[in-house]
């Protein structure tokens, strides 16, 4: 026989949900609380679809935790159980919103570092084909200079005069400027927009 919960009040049909775990009354309960939880929550939190996931939640957990309800005043508690849901949605939201900045930062950086990586390794690979272009002897001259070498050490090893290993590390230089020009300039404008 099923009763009419109508009549009885929001406390009797707690006792009933949690006595018998009464479907029913659980029903009539969801009934006159839903559209008033609803409102409630929508007002705090502007989203129908959030708002339903809470109010939802909210029943789901009343039901499971029925056998163990000591609830003394029906209305309060939902009231107080949704503002709590509330509080923690916009926590959790707030700690997703943190974690996508970190990662849009994140992946920003590691955009800029791919950038700078790919402007290195092709600032290298036109320097590398620069000295091929210089003449054999400034070319040797160059790569001894940026060994570390002296002037005075790589005109000695190669028995030529100081003058002649600054007349071709001046070519080389001009050269490779010239070479290296525009990748200069495309460069500097890239690293400005980064």
């Amino acid at each position: 026989m099923s009763l009419n919960y109508t009549n009885f009040s929001d406390e009797e049909i707690l006792g009933f949900i949690s006595r018998d775990g009464d479907r029913q009354a659980f029903e009539e309960l969801y009934v006159r609380y839903s559209d008033l939880l609803f409102n409630y929550v929508y007002a705090r939190v502007g989203d129908r679809f959030i708002t339903q996931e809470i109010v939802q939640e909210l029943f789901l957990s009343l039901w499971q935790r029925r056998s163990s309800l000591c609830i003394s005043v029906c209305k309060s508690y939902l009231f107080s159980a949704s503002k709590k849901l509330i509080i923690s949605y916009y926590r959790k939201e707030l700690a997703r919103q943190r974690q996508n900045t970190t990662w849009a930062s994140e992946r920003e950086s590691e955009n800029n570092f791919t950038y700078q990586y790919a402007l290195a390794e092709d600032l290298q690979t036109r320097y590398q084909k620069g000295l091929e272009m210089l003449p054999a002897k400034c070319h040797q001259v160059f790569t001894l200079s940026r060994q570390g070498l002296t002037n005075r050490e790589v005109a000695a090893q190669l028995d030529i005069s100081e003058k002649t290993v600054e007349q071709h590390i001046t070519k080389a230089l001009r050269i490779l400027r010239s070479f290296l020009k525009d990748h200069l300039v495309y460069t500097i404008l890239l690293l400005n927009f980064l």
